[in-house]
């Protein structure tokens, strides 16, 4: 009963430290990266097109996510497996080209944190921790591009809201990975969502 207690308290400590973390923490963003998880590129390919040809946002891709497209692209077992096997070649196809021709809107990104300038040689060594997924790594290439420090973290005045500056962030319709995102302070919205607030339709319309 003793130890349970103890692990209650413990439990109930690190949710109050978690809450007041959050109550304390303010985001100041000014979008110039662009991460999308892999689902964006299968659903929503014509979108992220007219996000590149915006010439206002870098759209950063780890390379897990290349590597995701090209195995969907490579291989499908079932009959509904068939339309995004297709999306993911045709996915693959457009990063490719796009990487070829130099396009300075595009950039890859390794899990580590280092930029690529090519997705030739997209083979990466990744050290799995227990239970940790692809979209963890897309999470760690979103982290290491906001660059925090460990003074970003201490408020300057007492009781004033610490701010956090980003310039990155992630696209998905994920729920779990947005939930995940913001655990992290990783600003994140679904791609339409972020369309319509830089309002890239209207824009590229008039083109």
């Amino acid at each position: 009963k003793e130890e349970k207690n103890r692990r209650f308290e413990l439990w109930r400590k690190s949710l109050l430290d978690h809450e007041i973390a959050q109550r304390f923490v303010e985001l100041e963003i000014r979008p110039l990266f662009l991460v999308l998880d892999t689902n964006c590129y299968i659903d929503y390919l014509r979108n992220i097109k007219m996000l590149i040809d915006h010439k206002k946002f870098i759209v950063v891709v780890p390379l897990i996510v290349v590597n995701e497209l090209e195995n969907l692209s490579k291989t499908y077992q079932l009959k509904d497996d068939v339309d995004i096997h297709a999306r993911a070649k045709e996915a693959l196809k457009f990063l490719e080209d796009k990487f070829e021709k130099s396009d300075q809107y595009v950039r890859a990104i390794t899990s580590r944190g280092t930029f690529m300038e090519t997705i030739a040689y997209r083979a990466e060594a990744l050290n799995w921790s227990e239970g940790e997924t692809n979209d963890d790594v897309i999470l760690n290439c979103c982290q290491h591009l906001c660059k925090d420090k460990p003074c970003d973290f201490m408020p300057r005045e007492k009781d004033k809201p610490m701010t956090l500056h980003r310039d990155v962030v992630l696209l998905t319709g994920d729920r779990n990975l947005r939930l995940k995102a913001l655990s992290r302070h990783i600003p994140v919205k679904p791609l339409k969502k972020f369309m319509e607030w830089a309002d890239i339709k209207r824009r590229s319309t008039k083109k």
